[in-house]
């Protein structure tokens, strides 16, 4: 009898296993097709409407995400702030908008040659929903809304000119601390989308 209840308690534990596993998959395979949809969005746009929106006013949280990159109001601060490996160099300064590598609506053509200013203009209507949010929720394949925090910054090639990097991170939406996945692309100014 004792070895039976062994038996069958070993078999529970592997079910038990098993379905941690599955769950735990499937939220990494959710949060990389996010990291893919919101990736596609900037890839099907011309150079210039790649950008972070910067408000005058932004960076406060409105309604659960930060109405630009986020300030030291915004309960995203620590988050997105503290990923330094996504944005390589100094945080965001909405006092001096154009200072720094990051790649907003402030950005001019002078800042990171040979990117142009960029332009709202050339935002697709299709992509306004996604394009220049640095924090936001995008709905996945399961109907939950993952956080995704967007980071675009100038990087310089070996020949001394400028790139745009578009890192997107997306978050588990049960805990937001884990991270599900992580994309990265470079985008140059000089090719066509």
């Amino acid at each position: 009898m004792v070895v039976l209840n062994i038996g069958i308690l070993a078999l529970v534990a592997t079910f038990q296993a098993g379905a941690l596993a599955i769950s735990t998959s499937a939220a990494t395979s959710n949060g990389t097709a996010v990291a893919d949809k919101v990736m596609e969005v900037y890839r099907s746009m011309p150079n210039a409407a790649i950008y972070l929106k910067n408000p005058a006013s932004g960076g406060s949280d409105v309604s659960g995400w930060p109405n630009g990159i986020p300030n030291s109001t915004s309960t995203w601060y620590s988050a997105y702030q503290g990923d330094t490996a996504a944005y390589n160099g100094a945080y965001f300064d909405y006092a001096n908008p154009t200072t720094g590598k990051w790649i907003t609506s402030s950005t001019v053509g002078a800042n990171f040659p040979p990117v142009a200013a960029t332009n709202s203009a050339v935002v697709p209507s299709s992509a306004t929903s996604i394009a220049g949010n640095a924090v936001q929720g995008v709905t996945g394949p399961d109907g939950q809304s993952y956080p995704v925090l967007t980071y675009i910054t100038a990087m310089a090639t070996s020949t001394g000119r400028y790139v745009k990097q578009v890192v997107v991170v997306v978050h588990d939406p049960r805990s937001t601390t884990r991270t599900l996945a992580r994309e990265s692309s470079l985008f140059d100014p000089l090719a066509t989308p």
